[in-house]
């Protein structure tokens, strides 16, 4: 967005013309589906192209072909009745964001899948759809396992209508949703008897879980806690359910978000308790006494270390305190030592019978190794989630992208990679958390994620969807002390992480920006140039008194549902917040290029080079964040001017200017207000009319 000044009059004739707009609906062709069908053992052909000639539904080569016809549209791999006992069915990278791939049952649970070995592994896969399938037998560790592959998520899977009976060897949980596993739903599935112990879930959901939505399903009969979230795991939803333990051996919390830090040297936990919640309309039922428990519909626990920053491990007093205080004291409470939102637990609608003792709890756990406060046990809660009936809100486009929320995970997370979360909570990093630093008081903010210079880095996240039109824009910085040439700040958007996707900008070692077209850095000279940072202190923050630091602004506005899709790019001069810089209409890709009206950003990357990188304040948003905000309301009353805006960018500041003279020069004009358009891209502020004045106008400017 190029600095720009809009007067109110300006934003009331765009509104008007709003009314006046029109549009040419156009009809587009529904994608191709293509149907395939799968079977215990191949027959005919083998080619699944019928069911007289269904493939082996482990073939390899047959998977490669679903995978093709992906590309061009929906997929359909129908299950012929039958136990399917030959070993796992294993998919790596499959799918496609465009096209769903669903498996189904032709016949609801006559499909029977009992291997000895995991029944179906998702590495790295999207927009799958699970339907009607039955999972039991001798597996030994999951039912269905879902992990990323490196930078390529898991997410956008749909489990409907499946039955999870009898997996009394799979160790750790019937449905797995792991390591940053995202965007999933289980709907109308039946799960009975998970039996190999109390390391067993019915569903599994640790490490930087998010938009999990559990619905109309029945738990009965588990060994642990029945669906547990674990780690940061959050935005979440079990809605619908049916709860039911009939022993006392099953008797364990219905519903949990659990910690287990156990492992650091550096005595100090490296997992945090996800905050966002939902848990309404379910029955909780408990038919037998004497089990383990806690008897709790939610439950929330920590074993070990308290989490870096907070004390979850409490003493005798503040147990005590925590247990008898109010209600307002308790979320206090809460929110500081352990980082529990209440405000963010949504419980309502729920039905418990007399044996649930607890409707949401707090546990501590000693495990006889960590230092702890000297208190174990158990405190009753119930009063502190919000039970007004407001729904969760959905997850934000991107989580702690001001880096403000330090975090320290040593846990893989995906199999056989040495990538790592990173010292900042929600960020995933390689080659390794220790590499990737902070540094405080960056540009007037708070932390900045600091590079080291000597190593080839990036940090990235999993992103909620922002819709084909939106809007990123971060602050950097990069260090003089780098070595060699070439490209030493990047930044990669995927709109297609299944096929590496995606625009990819930045800046070579002459301070130029540029586009990647394929392979090919291509420059932008409109963009400007960067002046290098410079560390005259040694410290390696670029932010002590006499290190000279040019910290930059770095927009990318993407119109997806443009016929030809296409990103704008802005920037600004060193230490200014004015996009005064521009290249406009950008088409370079790398990979294939966005399909319009259908995609939309995925993965977020961002690299160094050898080079010292400082990084701060992202933010990505849905919309264009190139065009003037709408004036919604502009009323005088009772000696106050009232405004409301919105269609701004999250973050972006606006000032509201005064004169007496409407021709002065803008220069001249006095600043009345300022503030910055919040998360959902509006403001809203009052301004005291000055009395016995000349008449006084009012300009809107923003930056």
């Amino acid at each position: 967005m190029n600095h720009m000044s809009q007067s109110l009059f300006r934003n009331l004739a765009f509104l008007l013309c709003a009314f006046c707009s029109w549009a040419l609906s156009v009809t587009r062709a529904p994608p191709a589906s293509t149907s395939y069908w799968v079977a215990p053992a191949a027959a005919g052909t083998g080619n699944g192209s019928s069911v007289t000639n269904a493939a082996n539904y482990r073939t390899t080569s047959f998977w490669s072909t679903v995978q093709s016809q992906l590309q061009s549209g929906n997929v359909t791999v129908n299950f012929e009745d039958g136990t399917y006992t030959a070993g796992s069915l294993s998919l790596t990278n499959m799918g496609n964001p465009l096209y769903p791939l669903t498996l189904a049952a032709v016949n609801p649970h006559g499909p029977v899948l009992s291997p000895s070995a995991n029944i179906i592994e998702l590495y790295g896969c999207q927009n799958f759809q699970v339907n009607g399938l039955v999972f039991t037998g001798p597996s030994p560790n999951w039912g269905i396992y879902c992990i990323p592959n490196g930078t390529k998520p898991c997410r956008n899977i749909e489990i409907t209508n499946c039955w999870f009976l009898d997996l009394t060897n799979a160790y750790y949980a019937a449905i797995g949703l792991l390591n940053g596993t995202r965007d999933i739903q289980v709907h109308n599935c039946n799960f009975t008897n998970i039996t190999a112990g109390s390391h067993q879930h019915m569903i599994y959901a640790p490490h930087d879980i998010e938009n999990v939505v559990v619905s109309d399903c029945v738990f009965q009969d588990c060994l642990a806690d029945y669906v547990r979230f674990r780690d940061d795991s959050e935005y979440c939803v079990v809605q619908n359910c049916q709860f039911i333990s009939t022993k006392s051996a099953s008797a364990w919390p219905f519903v949990s978000a659990e910690l287990y830090n156990v492992t650091n040297s550096d005595s100090a936990g490296d997992e945090f308790f996800g905050t966002y919640f939902q848990v309404s309309g379910n029955s909780f039922t408990y038919l037998a006494s004497g089990g383990s428990g806690p008897y709790a519909a939610l439950h929330f626990s920590d074993n070990g270390y308290s989490p870096q920053s907070y004390n979850c491990a409490l003493t005798s007093a503040q147990a005590s305190q925590l247990s008898s205080g109010t209600t307002s004291f308790q979320r206090s409470f809460l929110e500081t030592n352990m980082g529990i939102i209440s405000s963010g637990i949504k419980m309502f609608g729920n039905t418990y019978n007399s044996r649930v003792a607890y409707h949401m709890d707090y546990t501590y756990t000693w495990d006889s190794i960590q230092p702890n406060g000297g208190w174990q046990g158990t405190i009753k809660l119930d009063n502190v989630p919000d039970a007004s009936g407001t729904p969760l809100g959905p997850p934000p486009v991107m989580r702690n992208a001001d880096f403000n929320r330090r975090g320290l995970l040593l846990t893989p997370v995906s199999v056989g990679l040495k990538d790592y979360e990173c010292l900042f909570r929600d960020w995933l990093c390689s080659p390794k958390y220790t590499d990737i630093l902070l540094s405080s008081n960056f540009y007037g903010t708070n932390n900045a994620l600091r590079f080291d210079k000597a190593n080839n880095q990036y940090v990235y996240q999993w992103i909620s969807s922002p819709g084909p039109n939106w809007t990123m824009d971060c602050l950097f910085a990069i260090g003089s002390a780098f070595t060699g040439t070439g490209v030493k700040f990047k930044v990669d958007l995927f709109h297609n992480d299944i096929t590496g996707s995606k625009v990819s900008l930045g800046v070579d070692n002459l301070g130029r920006f540029g586009i990647y077209n394929g392979g090919t850095f291509t420059l932008l000279p409109g963009l400007g140039t960067v002046a290098f940072s410079v560390d005259n202190t040694g410290g390696g923050t670029y932010t002590t008194p006499g290190d000279v630091l040019n910290v930059y602004r770095l927009r990318i506005v993407g119109n997806y549902t443009a016929s030809t899709p296409y990103v704008n790019i802005y920037t600004s001069d060193a230490n200014s917040p004015n996009l005064n810089h521009q290249a406009l209409g950008q088409t370079y890709w790398v990979g294939n290029k966005p399909v319009t009206d259908k995609s939309a950003p995925e993965t977020a990357i961002f690299y160094n080079f050898t080079a010292p990188v400082l990084l701060g304040q992202i933010a990505l948003a849905p919309g264009l964040g190139q065009q003037p905000p709408i004036l919604q309301i502009a009323s005088l009353g009772n000696g106050t001017m009232r405004l409301s805006c919105t269609n701004g960018f999250p973050g972006d500041m606006y000032y509201m200017l005064t004169s007496t003279n409407l021709a002065a020069a803008p220069g001249s004009w006095t600043v009345a207000a300022t503030n910055t358009f919040d998360q959902t891209g509006s403001f809203s502020m009052s301004n005291p009319l000055p009395s016995n004045s000349p008449p006084v106008f009012y300009r809107l400017q923003l930056q």
